[in-house]
């Protein structure tokens, strides 16, 4: 299936989204922290990956399309908001590509890493066998 929307995009639409959630109690922080911890372009700590980004898009998405069926009645006609965001939401994430260019960054081995921590590692021969 071939998904129109880049990452970066879905980003922007993030952050957007999540400002216009703040209609919906609980769903601004819940929004906002999901988009911060995304590892793409627009993350900030870039922990979870996209798909799993996606994962938690389509199920806040869903809950939201479903509200009125966990409404009362006489509140049910204040769920107009909710399913419109949900659906907006649901759409987009359905149609973003799936992988960042982000995920793909370089990751230095735990050797590289050492050699770098400690320069004499690398250059003395004598440490490294007590490495090892």
């Amino acid at each position: 299936m071939n998904r129109p929307i880049s990452t970066r995009a879905h980003g922007m639409i993030d952050y957007t989204w999540a400002t216009l959630a703040a209609a919906v109690p609980g769903m601004l922080a819940d929004a906002t922290a999901n988009s911060m911890v995304t590892n793409y372009e627009a993350g900030v700590m870039k922990v979870m990956p996209m798909k799993a980004h996606l994962a938690m898009d389509v199920v806040m998405c869903t809950a939201l399309l479903l509200s009125p069926l966990y409404l009362p009645r006489s509140e049910r006609r204040y769920s107009v908001i909710p399913m419109l965001l949900g659906a907006a939401g649901l759409l987009t994430a359905l149609m973003t590509q799936t992988e960042s260019p982000d995920e793909y960054a370089f990751t230095p081995s735990r050797e590289l890493s050492e050699a770098v921590a400690d320069p004499d590692v690398s250059r003395n021969s004598e440490f490294q066998s007590y490495l090892e």
